[in-house]
């Protein structure tokens, strides 16, 4: 379990590490390509209120997988545990380190507005600044409209979070639950290609840097190695077949 685990929390730090090894830096949106509008309705798979149906989706996919249904709804229940913990520990660190993201920076360096400034205002007044800062300038619309309603801090990444939390699920509960189960493996293999792409959105986009990303996959790591290893041992998920077929 613990290898399989670290195994796929590697496949999600290359993310971060390749930005590193080349050097890579958001330039701004220069070099905006149609590509990165398909990163930015990928990206919306990881924000609200979208991000809700994304588990709600999830969810039931892994219900028609697991054929023992008492197994499934706990399956669940595991997740709905496991997407609330982790998000609650992202919103927590956001507030105590305070970072701004990058697109942030970029505002505050082409306009009148700080950072400082910029945080210290409500949601809404945040929205209008970045609306208006976008109003003439040639941007996507799709990227500016995501960037309005993200003006939350950059450390750690709450989308990468989110979908290192559900390739730890699909990893975990594939190795408790669904080694001899095809559906199941493709689930994880899906989910492993949509978290990989999900964390090179919030570079291309400009919402933040690699060490955001870095963090937020070590913390999902962490949390699921503690939490496998105790539910692993749970007799919902150790029942025998002759306790399936009963």
């Amino acid at each position: 379990m613990l290898k399989r685990l670290s195994l796929y929390t590697l496949l999600l730090c290359l993310v971060p590490f390749f930005a590193w090894l080349t050097n890579w830096q958001w330039q701004g949106d220069e070099d905006y390509t149609t590509f990165d509008t398909f990163f930015y309705f990928l990206t919306e798979t990881g924000s609200l209120p979208y991000a809700i149906i994304t588990c709600g989706v999830l969810a039931l996919a892994y219900f028609f997988c697991i054929k023992d249904k008492k197994q499934a709804f706990a399956v669940i229940g595991i997740m709905a545990l496991s997407v609330s913990v982790t998000q609650g520990v992202k919103s927590a660190l956001k507030t105590v380190f305070a970072e701004p993201r990058p697109f942030i920076v970029q505002l505050a360096e082409k306009s009148s507005v700080s950072p400082e400034y910029f945080y210290h205002q409500p949601r809404n007044e945040r929205e209008k600044i970045v609306l208006d800062y976008y109003a003439d300038k040639q941007v996507d619309a799709h990227l500016v409209h995501h960037r309005s309603k993200e003006t939350g801090y950059s450390f750690p990444s709450g989308h990468s979070i989110f979908a290192a939390t559900w390739l730890m699920l699909a990893v975990g509960f594939g190795q408790l639950l669904g080694r001899n189960n095809k559906g199941m493996k493709y689930l994880t293999a899906g989910i492993a290609v949509w978290a990989v792409l999900m964390l090179v959105s919030r570079l291309r986009l400009g919402m933040h840097y690699p060490i955001d990303l870095l963090v937020s996959v070590s913390l999902a790591w962490v949390f699921h190695c503690g939490l496998f290893d105790w539910i692993k041992n749970k007799p919902i998920f150790n029942r025998t077949l002759q306790d399936r077929l009963q």
